[in-house]
């Protein structure tokens, strides 16, 4: 079951699944009524994308009742512990008679919560921790909020017990986000032996309640037979909450259907809950007990900005008698209806041009000042992606997952020390399977033989920057080439160095482009080694340099879509402009705000993922002249040019077509983005970037109010934090086979030459 619920068309790009452990509890008495006159939902009556399923084990959802409820016995809960490590801890769950708990090895164990804000809050109403623990080694634990003690548990071996903690003096929260805090005592210090069994933990305020009845999953979730119609329900008591956080579509509906178990009648409201605004109710509803029927409950999704956002929907019970719960039945959120889709256009041949160090911020096509005309025409009779985000900051790594359809951590090709293993299955591969011939042409040093990129294709060509050639050349060969296929179905790739130096000027090139009277270290053919070591110096990198270099790239910028636009015309010569899907994408971005710029950094900086996207469908397309805005990554293309060709992708290809996102109704930021390089990774999830290592998160940042992504919000906003970070903790702990094994590469010296040549040092490092 996957970790985040989206309709079908999200599954491709979401992390694989991983299973709740928690065994569900026998359904409610089929005798649940309500008095509510508004008609049944008919099943299956709505064909909209469901963006999130309430019921669904791993959606994100949180529980409550008479306070917060932390379910540390439900595995997919596992994102909440040890705030701040991706990491697994030592901790693992285990069954018992049923349900599962959590088995802590660790002296400290911490885990996040959000704290809603609760009617009976007051300085009377001061905060207290209730748990059900099992001691296992471990005498006692003392517990703390935020760092604020709140006492301490007193525990028993062998005995599952329900242990309350309260603070001598009246403790209070905020609404926000908080830490709980466990710290067991006593057992072998590094024994690595079981300190404690923990099914929950429950935050509440006042007078703890005995017996507590914790709404944990296997509690709230039913099966629910109301009327004679069965459905997957939420059953929860008052006062309790249901709060589940996703990317909410601003166009979105909530859909319930409400009944009562217990004969009582009920309030209940619904509303969104975001960070830092306050919350907005949808709606409210009266459920009168003694009907016989599920009453339809429809509310859309209000105080939402532009295209939607990372927030909470809540279900709250506010009241019912004693013995009285509410269902709600299949709840989920639903996208506006999908527009109607055509089949992906069909095409005789593919066309992947890939543009090194080229930032799409820079292009007039995405609003940037550098007119490229040729490209320019290209974009405008095709699908502009206005989101493209790059999976890693090293070039080679990024062309691997258009090859591949699979992210850096899984193709395996991730840092400047590793080659593209055999045993990922290519497109090329695909596409020779399918009868169709392939050709790459590179010059791009990185993406040669030495690094796996030789592998599969009828014709491979590489251009070192050793040869006294123009880097534009590969167009030309890729125009030869197909003309040389014309009966053919074909599949060309072409990495262009783009931005990328060594820079390709003339005598009088270099006498018209600034500083006049340029005499600094940058020379157009061994730009990348002067750049080089000036990044272990930076003081010697020059205003006069950086102008200079800066305006070799403007020149290369220029040529390449100079040689893209005769290429464009040789297609069209050979009779292959109408036939042909062409991709213009990059592989990273150039930085211009980058100390020393033109590099393969091991920064995830949010400018050098920025890459252009353009894809022209064959004549006649109605996907001409659209812009996706949906988030789309290089891993997309490799379904793309496979859907294209009316092949079936493999198995093990992530990623989504771009002809279904040109032509859908899917809303941009609804997608996690995850970039990685080496140990760090950048995750992206509409305006919120969250990064830091393998091992560790070190900020999230807010770029609708920090473009320059410096400061730290995962204090301000809890709950795009814990969408972010249930994300990252699946996507990037090791799953085995979704983890390629690392492979060095073996260079022989023309290509140590080569790559210095390009801006690396010896055996491949920067």
């Amino acid at each position: 079951m996957s970790r985040l619920g989206w309709a079908p068309v999200f599954l491709l790009w979401l992390a694989p699944a991983f299973s709740c452990q928690r065994a569900p509890q026998p359904s409610s008495s089929p005798a649940i009524t309500t008095g509510t006159a508004e008609p049944p939902v008919a099943g299956g009556a709505t064909q909209r994308p469901v963006v999130v399923d309430m019921t669904r084990p791993g959606e994100g959802c949180s529980f409550g009742h008479d306070g917060v409820l932390i379910d540390v016995g439900d595995p997919s809960k596992s994102a909440s512990l040890h705030p701040g490590s991706l990491r697994p801890g030592p901790e693992e769950w285990v069954e018992r008679q049923g349900v599962s708990w959590l088995r802590v090895r660790s002296r400290v164990l911490s885990t996040s919560f959000y704290w809603p804000g609760l009617p009976s809050d007051g300085p009377e109403a001061g905060v207290y921790v209730q748990a059900r623990v099992m001691g296992v080694t471990a005498r006692s634990a003392s517990v703390a909020i935020d760092g604020r003690s709140v006492g301490t548990f007193s525990l028993n071996k062998g005995e599952a017990r329900l242990v309350v903690a309260r603070p001598s003096m009246a403790l209070t929260l905020a609404t926000g986000g908080h830490e709980l805090t466990m710290r067991f005592a006593s057992g072998a210090h590094g024994s690595g032996e079981p300190l404690a069994d923990v099914e929950w933990a429950h935050v509440g305020t006042g007078q703890p309640v005995e017996p507590y009845a914790a709404p944990t999953r296997a509690d709230v979730l039913t099966d629910a037979s109301v009327g004679g119609r069965s459905l997957r329900a939420l059953s929860l008591r008052a006062p309790g909450f249901a709060r589940c956080s996703c990317f909410v579509p601003a166009d979105a509906t909530l859909e319930t259907s409400l009944a009562t178990v217990g004969g009582g009648d009920a309030e209940v409201e619904a509303r969104i809950v975001r960070d830092r605004h306050p919350p907005v109710l949808l709606g409210t509803a009266h459920v009168a007990g003694g009907g016989g029927e599920w009453a339809s409950w429809s509310l859309p999704v209000a105080g939402l900005d532009g295209y939607g956002a990372l927030a909470s929907v809540e279900l709250v019970v506010k009241r019912a008698p004693k013995g009285t719960r509410v269902l709600f039945g299949q709840p989920r959120i639903v996208g506006a209806a999908a527009l109607p889709t055509v089949p992906s256009p069909r095409a005789r041949g593919v066309l992947l041009v890939v543009l090194g160090s080229t930032s799409a911020k820079a292009l007039a096509p995405w609003g940037g000042p550098h007119a490229v005309p040729e490209l320019s025409r290209l974009a405008a009779g095709g699908s502009l992606g206005m989101a493209n985000r790059a999976p890693s900051s090293l070039g080679s790594a990024v062309v691997a997952s258009m090859l591949t359809g699979l992210p850096p951590s899984a193709h395996g090709l991730d840092d400047t020390e590793r080659s593209l293993v055999e045993t990922v299955t290519t497109l090329q591969q695909a596409c020779r399977q399918g009868g169709v011939a392939t050709a790459m042409f590179t010059a791009d040093p990185t993406t040669g033989a030495a690094f796996g990129f030789a592998r599969g294709w009828d014709t491979f060509v590489a251009h070192d920057p050793l040869e006294d050639a123009p880097g534009t050349r590969v167009f030309e060969e890729a125009g030869a080439w197909i003309g040389a296929h014309g009966s053919d179905r074909f599949f060309v790739v072409v990495h262009a160095r783009g931005g990328h130096p060594p820079w390709d000027a003339t005598p009088e090139d270099l006498r018209e482009m600034p500083p006049q009277g340029y005499v600094g270290i940058i020379d157009p053919r061994r730009a990348g080694e002067a750049l080089a070591k000036v990044r272990r110096h930076p003081a010697r990198f020059k205003e006069d340099d950086r102008a200079r270099a800066w305006a070799l790239y403007d020149h290369a910028i220029d040529e390449h879509d100079q040689a893209l636009g005769h290429l464009l015309e040789t297609m069209q010569t050979l009779g292959h402009e109408a036939d042909t899907t062409t991709i213009v994408t990059g592989d990273v971005a150039a930085n211009e705000a980058s100390g020393v710029p033109f590099s393969e950094p091991d920064t995830l900086d949010e400018p050098l993922l920025a890459t252009p996207l353009a894809v022209r469908w064959p004549r006649g397309s109605p996907l001409a002249q659209r812009r996706i805005e949906t988030a789309t990554s290089a891993v997309d293309v490799a379904r793309t040019v496979l859907g294209a060709l009316g092949l079936a992708p493999p198995a093990a290809f992530q990623g989504v077509d771009l002809a279904a996102l040109a032509q859908s109704a899917i809303l941009p930021g609804q997608r996690p983005l995850l970039a990685t390089r080496a140990d760090r990774f950048s995750l992206r999830w509409g305006t919120y970037v969250l990064t830091g290592s393998h091992e560790h998160e070190t900020r999230m940042c807010d770029l609708s109010l920090d473009p320059a992504c410096v400061a730290d919000v995962r204090g301000t906003s809890p709950l795009a934090l814990e969408s972010l970070r249930r994300y990252a903790v699946d996507a990037i702990t090791p799953k085995g086979a979704r983890t390629a094994p690392r492979l060095r590469p073996t260079l022989d010296d023309h290509t140590r030459a080569a790559l210095s040549r390009w801006g690396r040092g010896k055996e491949g490092e920067e």
